[in-house]
């Protein structure tokens, strides 16, 4: 075999192997999703084909937390159906997060990439946030990998476009551009460059306002119920409290989402193996990755660690209070165990170090092969009931045919929904709350309650006009008030907990078994946002566009001209015969 030919061999397989073992855990982890239907669950919502308006861009009077991938899921179903934009959207983060660690550790040893990647797929983080139905959350945790990759090698058009497109990806929620933005501004500092540092932070920047922008001039509430510290904060799932619990990526604040598994002697399995892999594996990672920048991760992954802990201590739990209720933008602190995320992907690069100089001492097959067992199956073992924690969740589902006939029967208008809450329990889903799915189903604006009940406690919501319009609803002149409040539409969920107020003077459109449609007579008083709002926003979302194709363009012209060269430099110089 030419030597050439070897070497695309020897380059090739383990790239093989890396996807291919990805590929198993993932199906393995995400196999209801091989079931026909819509992913509906928990804070997991698709739809056949969810509307695109201002409020999907966060021109509304709610706090944009769904900004802007709300509109990124309703651009792509544009092209695709709602089923298969929310199998791409739960298979792509785990995936790249897994494939991530794995080129981080670069040309070490298979095995302890392989390795890192079980750890960074198969972990409680994943798991509960998963679990939750959280997902936009793990294309951060997905993209973190990259960023650092690219925040690395950002000397080029190239380096920095790839920067910009793993900083977007994170961004697509408020929190996972947060984290993002902060690991490639440490990156950067890592490489000793003021400029790389300014450049990087602006970007980050930049990219942050699609989302950043809307909550600036949103008319929700600034600052947030204080109350909210508590029901988010972190939880034991096992003895130990709170911080053993956050150290190996669990203490979500939902309990029901929790692996049956956390509560007996396998975390503390875990516990050890991670304590061992930091003691062992931090060598060869720094040697790897060089001592500045293990130190600028290290320092990430701390800072996530403090604030995830914060609200679970005595007197962080009043610091953090005092501040969610009088710092605007603050309210994104409350859900505190998303905040380990660095310390997750930083554990699965340490245990692939610790495997990698394992496996440079076990210099004989009989002993690397208990080796790589181990460390492929140690995270499967460890949460052995990670995907049947997960089926409730991400089961799809069939949506009644009501939904259809009220989505074409509705008119122009905004629509409010009942029963007046923010979660539903309905028959046809097998999770036990989910997210009311009428702002995807329904074509035109909607106002649903944004109050949240955690854990018995009924915490304050952030949209004035979902207030206004709660009150409404439950005053004795519901038409008259909701046409001043411009409401033009009710729609009745049934077969869902939850009190409906006397609608009787309002017109009956339609009456189904599980939904139904009234129309307000009284004439509605339409609201419209100000064109100053508006154009401020799509300002924002244009100048981050603008500035991913600017480096798109840049990078492809700087492709055409290295490859323009390098046709060119073999004949320079050549003597023909």
């Amino acid at each position: 075999m030419p030597v050439g030919t070897a070497r695309t061999w020897r380059d090739a397989l383990p790239r093989a192997a890396v996807l291919g073992w990805v590929g198993a855990l993932t199906a393995v982890l995400l196999w209801p999703l091989s079931w026909a239907g819509y992913p509906l669950g928990h804070d997991l919502v698709f739809t056949p084909r969810q509307p695109l308006g201002l409020d999907s861009v966060g021109v509304s009077s709610a706090a944009p937390r769904a900004v802007p991938v709300d509109a990124l899921v309703a651009l792509a179903e544009k092209l695709l159906d709602g089923a298969v934009v929310g199998r791409l959207a739960l298979v792509l983060p785990v995936v790249a997060a897994g494939t991530g660690v794995a080129a981080l550790l670069g040309r070490r040893a298979l095995p302890a990439r392989l390795a890192a990647l079980s750890v960074a797929v198969w972990n409680p983080y994943v798991v509960e946030r998963l679990a939750l139905g959280q997902w936009a959350l793990l294309w951060a945790y997905a993209a973190v990998p990259w960023v650092i990759l690219a925040a690395v090698r950002a000397r080029s058009a190239a380096g920095w476009f790839a920067l910009a497109v793993a900083l977007a990806a994170a961004s697509i929620t408020p929190t996972g551009g947060v984290i993002a933005a902060l690991v490639a501004v440490a990156v950067a500092a890592a490489g000793r460059s003021r400029r790389g540092v300014a450049a990087t932070a602006a970007l980050a920047g930049v990219l942050q306002l699609p989302w950043l922008v809307p909550a600036l001039v949103s008319g929700a509430g600034a600052t947030s119920d204080p109350a909210g510290v508590a029901a988010f904060a972190a939880r034991s799932e096992h003895p130990g409290g709170a911080l053993l619990s956050l150290l190996d990526g669990g203490g979500i604040w939902d309990s029901v989402v929790v692996p049956s598994s956390r509560g007996g002697a396998l975390p503390w399995l875990g516990l050890a193996v991670l304590a061992a892999a930091a003691g062992y594996g931090a060598p060869r990672l720094a040697a790897h990755l060089g001592r500045r920048l293990s130190l600028a991760l290290a320092g990430t992954a701390a800072a996530g660690l403090v604030l995830a802990v914060l609200s679970s201590l005595p007197g962080g739990a009043a610091v953090a209070r005092v501040v969610v209720a009088h710092v605007p933008g603050a309210g994104l602190l409350r859900d505190a165990q998303k905040w380990v995320l660095p310390l997750v992907l930083l554990e699965a690069l340490l245990v692939g170090a610790a495997v990698d100089r394992l496996w440079d001492r076990a210099r004989v097959l009989p002993a690397r092969i208990p080796l790589v067992v181990a460390a492929l199956t140690l995270p499967l073992i460890v949460l052995p009931d990670a995907a049947a924690t997960l089926r409730p969740t991400l089961q799809p589902v069939r949506y009644p045919r009501d939904w259809q006939v009220v989505a074409q029967r509705i008119g122009p208008g905004e629509a409010a929904v009942l029963p007046w809450g923010s979660y539903r329990s309905f028959g046809w889903v097998r999770s036990a709350s989910v997210l009311d799915p009428a702002p995807r189903l329904l074509p035109g604006p909607t106002v649903v309650d944004d109050r949240l009940a955690v854990s018995g406690r009924l915490l304050a919501g952030e949209n004035p006009h979902a207030r206004a319009v709660g009150a409404a609803l439950a005053g004795p002149a519901v038409a008259a008030d909701l046409a001043r409040l411009g409401v033009a539409w009710v729609v009745v969920e049934h077969g869902t907990p939850g009190r409906v107020p006397d609608l009787g003077g309002l017109t009956l459109v339609f009456r189904g078994r599980d939904v139904s449609l009234f129309r307000v007579p009284a004439p509605v008083v339409t609201r419209h946002p100000s064109a100053a709002r508006v154009a401020v926003v799509v300002a924002a979302d244009l100048l981050a566009l603008l500035v991913l194709a600017g480096l798109a363009g840049t990078a492809g012209a700087g492709v055409v001209r290295a490859g323009a060269m390098r046709r060119k430099t073999p004949s320079d110089g050549q003597h023909r015969c």
